[in-house]
């Protein structure tokens, strides 16, 4: 038969073999492998199961051996409390993976948008060396076009004169052939044909395309140009310390409140309250521009730790309740920086090695504040509310080499 029935009693008579065999097995690893004596007890010391016998012998007689359910009770408590623990520490790695996961996913989107934003910022390079150079090539097609008909006319006007003096010269040459007596008739017209009037050509200069005004330093006389579409800032904001209350611009220089929170993924470096400069200080002067408006609040503070309430930073603020300019000290209580109304522009200066953190009016164009301390963390510039950093003014020095 391709598909016997199947043999309840050899299954019954299977199963039941297979469960008394379990037993047995089990049995025996409940009774003692010296004694054959079930095992009652827990050796607390050598933390195993032992026998009665097993208590009394030499090696358990003087440890501390316990009944198995009371050994159980307290062990299963201690592991309970470990299993809490486990249970905890299952829930920070989920919680880290999950902030992981938002993470890989804000990875991808800051690469699709940064790739978007180089591509539009060289795309107007492109049209800016496009157009510069349509504009080159344009400029030696007209002179060429001009010089080239220049030329033209100077070539046909020559043309007609030497023509004009061929035609002179066969005529004089034919009545010198003749007879003596047609020839001194005819002598003054002769001579009066042969006395050139026309001067001496000359080759007129600049007739050629100056090659060396459309050619002499044009990579360097196209980026002088191009300082005229470029704007350079000392300061680019930190998108990835940006509090989620507020937005950072799409070319990093300036910071708005936002109408509601940001998407942002937890990291260790992100504020809670304002955006840092991507570049920090620890020697030298630096000197920023930022045009502000609100409850602002700038300087300069160290690098955020993993206690957020300990940050130092340094600066001046406007307080929210009297609207008057505040300092802002590490380990000092704030107290009021200026009299006067709070300035919309502002350059911020940094002396890292004398310790001066200065501030200037930039409508006023007078000093606002000054605080004085002795820096020893790396420093990096950060904002608070809405704040614009200014562009600085870019030149060009060329110097002789000596």
């Amino acid at each position: 038969m391709s598909q016997p029935p199947r043999n309840l009693v050899l299954k019954n008579l299977s199963d039941n073999l297979r469960q008394e065999r379990s037993q047995a097995a089990s049995e025996s690893k409940e009774r003692c492998s010296l004694h054959s004596e079930k095992l009652r007890l827990f050796c607390e010391n050598d933390q195993k199961l032992i026998c009665v016998v097993c208590r009394d012998a030499k090696q358990h007689k003087k440890h501390n051996c316990v009944p198995i359910n009371e050994a159980a009770e307290e062990h299963r408590t201690k592991v309970k409390i470990e299993l809490m623990h486990l249970k905890r520490k299952l829930g920070s790695f989920k919680r880290e993976k999950l902030k992981c996961d938002e993470m890989a996913n804000h990875i991808k989107l800051q690469a699709q948008n940064t790739e978007k934003a180089i591509r539009s910022e060289f795309q107007k390079l492109y049209q800016f060396l496009r157009a510069e150079e349509a504009g080159r090539i344009d400029a030696v097609r007209k002179e060429a076009t001009l010089k080239s008909e220049t030329m033209n006319l100077r070539i046909v006007n020559l043309t007609a004169e030497i023509s004009s003096l061929r035609d002179k010269i066969k005529t004089i040459e034919g009545e010198v052939k003749a007879g003596d007596m047609p020839f001194m008739m005819n002598i003054r017209s002769t001579i009066q044909r042969s006395q050139c009037k026309l001067s001496e050509p000359v080759t007129p200069s600049g007739a050629l395309i100056d090659e060396a005004k459309h050619l002499g330093n044009l990579l360097f006389s196209v980026w002088k140009k191009m300082m005229a579409i470029i704007h350079y800032t000392p300061v680019v904001l930190d998108p990835n310390t940006c509090c989620r209350n507020f937005t950072v611009s799409e070319h990093l220089t300036s910071l708005t409140p936002s109408s509601k929170p940001q998407s942002f993924p937890y990291n260790p470096e992100r504020d809670y309250d304002s955006v840092f400069g991507h570049e920090g200080f620890t020697s030298g002067k630096h000197s920023w521009d930022v045009e502000l408006s609100g409850y602002w609040s700038v300087g300069v503070r160290a690098k955020i730790t993993k206690n957020h309430m300990t940050v130092k930073k340094w600066g001046i603020y406007v307080c929210v309740c009297t609207g008057v300019l505040r300092e802002i000290i590490p380990g000092s209580d704030s107290k009021q920086a200026s009299d006067n109304c709070p300035p919309q522009k502002v350059r911020v200066q940094l002396d890292y090695d004398q310790g001066i953190l200065s501030f200037f009016d930039l409508g006023r164009k007078m000093p606002v504040y000054t605080i004085r301390y002795r820096f020893t963390e790396k420093l990096f510039p950060y904002f608070h509310e809405k704040a614009k950093i200014l562009p600085a003014e870019l030149s060009v020095t060329i110097k002789q080499l000596k």
